[in-house]
């Protein structure tokens, strides 16, 4: 059977006599032959003929603040019995410590949402703009899921019921539900670090708070579409679409996020006087070490021709030739629209095609996964430590010059 303490009102629970003759009020929270008193913040402390303890009304009307010391012993007592809920539903054991811990916590009755846009305008870590847009996005479902959140309304409950409304009412799909509640966590987490949640809040939190995602299914281009895409024409006016179509096929011979291309430098770029050029270094997404063998794609030499930067710059394409990411997407979806490919074409693409092109013309898992710059196969979790020569030998089989892209 669950023990559930006792919660009731004291003043002076020390029977002291005090000259002033004022007195605190506490909370007295008892367990068996345990207590532990939580003091009320009271404006003016309490004469003992001020003092009914008649429950609602403790503080006699002659006392000049009687009203907001009852409505804030109502408040705490509300406090204490929706903690003492909470942890009952979800079987854990109810404590007086855990009890005085939530009280004491500094978020009390704050406003969650507040804390949460302080957190997005001064970020405690250096965070990427598409981060900082995620926490921004959550920030606005959670807005519309409820116009006010404080921090002592955060439960299991409340979490779960906001997965629900993000995949109801704004009829969000498994992956982006998950990708918010996350961000949402992360916030509730730094937010623990800063007291104003107590450890006892946080312990059953995101219990059962799984989201069914369904696994995406990856849009890439097949060679007869790479093909196309490098095959197009373009007139005096749309430099600036021939430009895209050059980077994102190049994008396709690396393997690359857009990203990438904007911190590949030329101490990466190598030439092998026995194969040709090839790229040595880390990606930006997770610092493995990749070896891509771009002598593989002939017409990479034309692109880093065309398009590199001076000779003091560390950087292998001259900035100007790199467009904001948003601006490069809308250019992909032109460009395929004129090489009559019905895709919903991004910069993401590329690299899903890079690796079904290995795939389909037989490169090896292994190869495949140091090119990729994975940390691990996926078809046998295993780590790899590949060489060049290695490289050569498992995509010797691939001719992608013949094919013509």
């Amino acid at each position: 059977m669950v023990s559930i303490p006792s919660v009731g009102v004291v003043m002076n629970w020390r029977n002291e006599n005090n000259k002033s003759g004022l007195y605190p009020v506490h909370i007295r929270i008892k367990q068996g032959n345990f207590a532990r008193y939580y003091r009320v913040p009271t404006p003016i402390k309490i004469r003992k003929d001020q003092w009914t303890g008649k429950e609602g009304a403790w503080i006699k009307p002659s006392h000049p603040f009687a009203f907001e010391i009852n409505n804030k012993i109502v408040e705490i007592k509300g406090l204490i019995n929706e903690y003492i809920k909470r942890t009952v539903n979800f079987s854990k054991p109810v404590t007086v410590e855990g009890i005085i811990a939530g009280l004491t916590n500094k978020g009390d009755n704050k406003s969650f949402l507040d804390f949460m846009q302080r957190y997005i305008t001064r970020p405690p870590e250096k965070l990427e703009p598409n981060t900082i847009k995620k926490y921004a996005t959550t920030l606005t479902h959670l807005k519309k899921f409820k116009k006010q959140i404080f921090f002592a309304e955060i439960d299991n409950t409340l979490l779960r019921d906001f997965s629900r409304f993000m995949q109801s009412e704004l009829e969000l799909g498994g992956a982006a539900t998950k990708k918010y509640l996350e961000a949402f966590k992360k916030v509730i987490r730094h937010a623990r670090r800063e007291n104003f949640i107590s450890p006892q809040q946080m312990e059953f939190l995101f219990d059962g708070l799984n989201v069914r995602v369904q696994k995406a299914k990856r849009t890439f281009l097949d060679l007869q579409e790479v093909k196309k895409w490098k095959a197009l024409q373009f007139t005096a006016e749309q430099q600036h679409l021939e430009r895209d179509r050059d980077m994102f096929l190049f994008q396709i011979y690396t393997g690359y996020y857009f990203k990438d291309l904007l911190i590949f430098t030329k101490d990466h770029l190598q030439m092998d006087e026995e194969y040709g050029h090839v790229i040595l270094g880390a990606r930006d997404k997770n610092g493995n070490q990749t070896i891509i063998p771009l002598f593989k794609f002939p017409y990479a030499q034309t692109i880093l021709e065309r398009y590199r930067s001076s000779s003091k710059d560390k950087l292998v394409f001259d900035k100007q030739y790199l467009v904001e990411e948003p601006v490069y997407n809308r250019n992909l979806k032109e460009i395929a629209k004129m090489a009559g490919i019905h895709k919903n074409i991004t910069n993401k693409v590329a690299r899903h095609t890079n690796a079904q092109l290995w795939i389909r013309y037989g490169a090896e898992g292994a190869v495949l996964s140091k090119m990729m710059g994975h940390t691990k196969q996926e078809t046998t979790r295993n780590y790899y430590d590949v060489n060049l020569p290695e490289i050569v030998e498992g995509t010797k089989r691939v001719d992608f010059g013949a094919m013509g892209i």
